[in-house]
């Protein structure tokens, strides 16, 4: 498997947080969700920040079967939609957005603890 990270390093300021996450999650996510092949798609937003790690403001997950599925996947028309729409929120962020793709090694379901 391959996940797929977007990452939004910087910030968003306080009064325009609840209005970037909420497009997010009603604009963005519904868009990634149609990427042909993709098996999973997981937003987070920092909660905290520890041992003087980057300003992370949020993280897009996707995975995917291969890296062939993705790269055949970003080939689709959804792929512009999804970069134009997220235009019209990045002006209320500051900071940069890159991308890592990675090879999942693992992703165990751990049962609750008693």
């Amino acid at each position: 498997m391959i996940v797929r990270t977007a990452i939004l390093e910087g910030e968003v300021k306080p009064e325009d947080r609840a209005r970037f996450d909420a497009f997010v999650e009603t604009e963005i996510v519904p868009l990634t969700t149609q990427f042909p092949g993709i098996k999973s798609v997981r937003i987070m937003r920092a909660q905290s920040i520890e041992d003087n790690g980057p300003l992370l403001y949020m993280t897009f997950e996707s995975v995917y079967e291969s890296v062939d599925a993705m790269n055949h996947a970003f080939t689709f028309p959804i792929r512009k939609e999804l970069k134009a729409k997220f235009a019209e929120i990045m002006p209320l962020f500051h900071g940069r957005l890159f991308h890592i793709t990675q090879h999942l090694i693992t992703d165990e379901k751990v049962a609750a603890a008693k």
